[in-house]
């Protein structure tokens, strides 16, 4: 699996986008949420930076906040996103943790 893994990283585009997210620790016994800033995102996962990143393999819930501006300008729709997904920190650094997302979402409009 993990070479599967770093193959398709190096297929995915990268952004460096900096999105809110709620990251949730989905283990049985725990429940921490942290509020954090994507580094860089991709449709496959983002980087967190953080100081005391979570473990590799750590099972998490991620509820993410896109912002598009520009839709407020042209049109009355909401200009922010949410996507809730779940996924796993695929490697923890000093610098944060790296985390790959689930093919599956859910995506809706966020009225503010």
């Amino acid at each position: 699996m993990e070479g599967k893994i770093g193959s398709e990283r190096r297929h995915l585009q990268r952004f460096s986008v900096k999105a809110v997210a709620l990251v949730q620790t989905a283990s049985p016994g725990t429940h921490r949420v942290f509020e954090l800033c994507t580094q860089d995102i991709s449709s496959g996962g983002a980087f967190f930076p953080m100081e005391v990143p979570l473990p590799t393999g750590e099972k998490i819930k991620i509820t993410l906040f896109l912002s598009f501006s520009a839709l407020e300008r042209i049109s009355d729709f909401p200009s922010t996103a949410k996507i809730i997904t779940e996924g796993q920190v695929l490697r923890s650094t000093k610098q944060g943790m790296a985390v790959e997302f689930d093919r599956h979402y859910e995506m809706s409009p966020v009225a503010l």
